[in-house]
């Protein structure tokens, strides 16, 4: 029986009708990963292992491929890319049950990002060598990816061994501070850290096939967890916003369906309900102003952390910033909550920080969210859906995969089941567009009545390193040279770096408006600007100083 999107989101819709937000009987805790424990990390590591072999680091890479310009740029990137993790999850605890996804906390590494213990054989591994750029060490050293072609995993820093400077945590916190609805906050993100990071690793993960790469997943769920603390800042107003547009500029909301999923976006909205079965470690510390760190129950556990005894060297400052940043333990924008709202002058707090004000002084948790909306025309649109929503074309050799309806080409996730160790996306050796077939380019162009893009040819929709980068040509990590006494005696000793722009390459891969990047861009420059001149000491921002 041919089973189509819309069937399969009426189908959830009417299971919602009955139980709006069905709650998961399990969740996996999301952990930042210098928090694992040996016993986490190696299972990591052996889930992964076991993905890449049985296929299925190349079936997200594709379907990333596949969707890359309907699921960036709109307003479907934070739904799409949560209901991807949960998916990629969920086939990571096939092969183990006690899976979680981490996450890594990059900000707080931000003023010096190559020296974090996250990029270091310990993890996920350094910086690529040779002139294949291989990454040689860490989790996936001797991994041999499949997609788009056979290959190793790929990085190629931006600052030779080095990475600039990514945005602090007090910037990503003014962030959400400022953001009020979904459509503000997806810009504010996704034209700052997201990219930023992408583009400071290159090789993989600055390809549209950037899920070949581990921290692809660490990223995003930050990414994730980032708008998940959004969402609790001020839950009456942000937990259900789901605001914005498409890439063909169509209005969407909680009733839309998600690309390549067809549930409805309401239904990725909730962190352990309806499928979405996952905490973050920092979830219940969500509060309006007020610095909390994690207990031991749901951080790092004293006895078998992967860095150590971490409890008594933690949150320690010294001259104002924190001497190893690795061993904290509460993320990066809440620590800075604190920080800020004790040393900022009362305008500039109000301006870049209006929900840490006197005022807004609020803590919510989870019991503070608001029922689910009622969105009473979701049925009759889906129901009247004749066109719009088609999964990827798919080679006819490609693939083989468990959970997949060959006739419709429709992908639903592998049921919960016990683990499998022989669980794969394909029993026959998968294919991509060799360099002897030929692709209609002609169907990489955007349609207005589908939101899929096929999949591309190997050089399709890359990264073009020989773009103009004129936009980032001129970037310098600091205004002027700073000195032990800050850049002119009036800043801190170690102030705030400037974030890297993006580039003319990586502008053109994602079809941004420059205006809009330089708009952001602009903003975060004054921000940098404001916390300098007004003296702010950032805790984070004591590695920057070593690059220049």
């Amino acid at each position: 029986m041919k089973i189509t999107s819309a069937f399969i989101a009426i189908a959830a819709l009417v299971g919602m009708s009955v139980d709006a937000q069905s709650t998961c009987s399990t969740n996996a805790v999301r952990k930042e990963i210098r928090s694992l424990t040996s016993a986490e990390w190696t299972r990591t590591q052996t889930v992964m292992n076991s993905m890449n072999e049985r296929g299925w680091i190349q079936w997200y890479a594709y379907i990333h491929t596949a969707y890359f310009n309907v699921i960036h740029n709109c307003e479907f990137f934070f739904p799409f890319h949560r209901r991807f993790l949960q998916e990629f999850e969920n086939t990571g605890r096939k092969f183990d049950s006690n899976f979680a996804l981490p996450y890594w906390d990059e900000v707080r590494d931000y003023a010096n990002p190559a020296a974090s213990t996250v990029l270091s054989s310990r993890l996920v591994g350094s910086n690529g060598v040779g002139s294949d750029r291989c990454v040689r060490d860490g989790l996936q050293g001797s991994a041999t990816l499949t997609y788009p072609n056979r290959h190793c995993l790929r990085r190629q820093y931006n600052n030779g061994n080095s990475i600039n400077p990514f945005y602090s945590p007090e910037y990503i916190q003014s962030l959400l501070s400022r953001s009020t609805t979904m459509s503000q906050l997806r810009p504010a993100i996704e034209f700052s850290l997201h990219g930023a990071v992408h583009l400071a690793l290159g090789g993989d993960m600055l390809q549209n096939y950037s899920p070949n790469d581990f921290v692809f997943w660490l990223h995003h769920a930050n990414i994730d967890r980032l708008w998940f603390v959004w969402q609790m800042q001020n839950p009456q107003q942000n937990f259900w916003s789901a605001d914005g547009k498409d890439v063909n500029g169509r209005a969407i909301g909680l009733q839309t369906a998600v690309p390549n999923f067809g549930d409805p976006i309401i239904n990725t909205m909730y962190p352990s309900r309806n499928g979405m079965c996952f905490s973050y470690d920092n979830f219940a510390s969500i509060s309006g102003r007020s610095l909390k760190t994690r207990s031991k129950k749901c951080g790092a556990v004293q006895d078998e952390s992967l860095l150590g005894d971490v409890v008594d060297s933690v949150d320690k400052l010294v001259g104002g910033v924190l001497d190893d940043v690795n061993n904290i333990l509460s993320n990066s924008e809440e620590f800075v909550k604190n920080t800020v709202a004790k040393t900022l002058p009362t305008p500039v707090l109000g301006k870049w920080f209006p929900t840490l004000s006197e005022n807004n002084n609020v803590t919510y948790t989870l019991s503070d969210i608001p029922q689910a909306p009622i969105v009473a025309d979701i049925l009759d649109t889906v129901a009247g859906l004749t066109s719009g929503l088609y999964p990827p074309e798919i080679p006819s050799d490609s693939f083989d995969i468990a959970g997949f309806d060959n006739f419709d080409g429709d992908y639903s996730a592998p049921s919960e089941s016990n683990t499998d160790e022989e669980y794969s996306p394909t029993d026959v050796e998968y294919s991509s567009v060799s360099d002897t077939e030929s692709v209609d380019e002609s169907s990489n162009e955007d349609s207005s009545d589908s939101l899929v893009i096929p999949l591309p040819s190997d050089a399709s929709g890359e990264y073009d390193s020989s773009a103009a980068e004129d936009y980032s040509a001129n970037y310098q990590v600091f205004n002027s040279s700073p000195d032990t006494d800050g850049i002119d005696g009036s800043e801190p000793e170690y102030p705030m770096p400037n974030p890297f722009p993006f580039t003319r390459g990586f502008i053109q891969m994602h079809k941004y408006s420059v205006d809009d990047i330089k708009k952001h861009y602009a903003l975060a420059m004054e921000f940098v600007g404001d916390m300098n001149s007004n003296s702010y000491q950032s805790p984070f921002a004591k590695g920057a100083k070593s690059l220049v």
